[in-house]
């Protein structure tokens, strides 16, 4: 049995998305069921409804928030997750090199591989592929869903460019061992992408017990601009400006008021512990991923 868990809002076409998946599905014989969002943390309650009717395997088709839920929903259980993306960033979709069509996906189901994954947690909340504090979350913060399901990729630019005017609070981080450390953002990247497109953290993978964190030490708005410039071309990773360091424990915390985001999602207030867990997330994905 198979459920499929989908975001309504989930930008432009989505239905017929749906209506696509519908009709393989029943073509190809395999019994499913169709459950739709209503709001937020919908979808953690219909995939922990998957869990505990026994159901095999839970299709999440939507972005990255919609997985996100659906994964916490998930966590720890024998339920795989496969995903159709459909929505603006789809970083797991480049991550682990899903299919781009329907079609392709689906077959997954049949074809594919699953792996465990470990789950890093922020606070109460799991995340699969990316969390951040600072500037980045601050930019989720500010940009509705109606934007991105409107302006796509674009309205993550617009609504930075308009965050750059702001003044830009610097951060702490507190490691294990009392080690502290003043920065201007933090990104803590389980896999190698982010935006879906950037390869921020190239040590960055999704089944080792750790996160790559990425920290940009130098202050100031011109100091973000330059990183994002770096970022997008691969250079950072050098920059005397850029800390990277694999890490399974962080408290960020923040002198005034700043933000913490998950899988592309506002999580809420600073300060917030991010760390890793032995909760384990089983994915299907392509035979080819490593």
């Amino acid at each position: 049995m198979l459920r499929v868990i989908y975001n309504p809002v989930a930008g432009p076409k989505i239905v017929s998305k749906i209506d696509r998946v519908q009709t393989l599905l029943s073509a190809r014989g395999i019994p499913f069921e169709i459950v739709k969002t209503s709001g937020p943390g919908d979808a953690v309650l219909l995939a922990k409804e998957a869990v505990r009717a026994g159901v095999d395997a839970v299709l999440a088709v939507g972005g990255d928030g919609t997985i996100n839920e659906v994964a916490n929903g998930l966590a720890g259980s024998r339920t795989r997750l496969a995903v159709v993306p459909h929505g603006t960033g789809n970083v797991l979709a480049q991550e682990v090199g899903l299919p781009k069509t329907v079609e392709g996906c689906l077959d997954l189901l049949g074809t594919g591989k699953t792996i465990e994954v470990p789950l890093a947690r922020a606070e109460n909340r799991y995340f699969v592929l990316v969390a951040s504090a600072g500037f980045d979350a601050e930019v989720v913060e500010r940009m509705g869903h109606r934007g991105k399901n409107i302006v796509g990729i674009g309205a993550y630019v617009l609504a930075g460019i308009g965050h750059l005017l702001r003044s830009q609070p610097p951060l702490w981080l507190e490691f294990p061992g009392r080690e502290r450390m003043e920065v201007q953002a933090v990104l803590l990247c389980r896999g190698k992408k982010y935006a879906g497109f950037v390869t921020m953290a190239p040590a960055g993978s999704l089944e080792r017990n750790s996160f790559q964190l990425v920290a940009l030490r130098k202050t100031g708005r011109w100091a973000i601009l330059r990183f994002a410039v770096s970022a997008l071309r691969g250079t950072h990773v050098s920059s005397p400006a850029v800390h990277i360091r694999e890490a399974q424990s962080v408290l960020v915390r923040s002198r005034i008021p700043s933000a913490a985001q998950v899988d592309g999602d506002y999580l809420g207030p600073l300060p917030v512990r991010f760390e890793m867990t032995d909760v384990r997330l089983r994915i299907v994905v392509p035979t080819e991923y490593s």
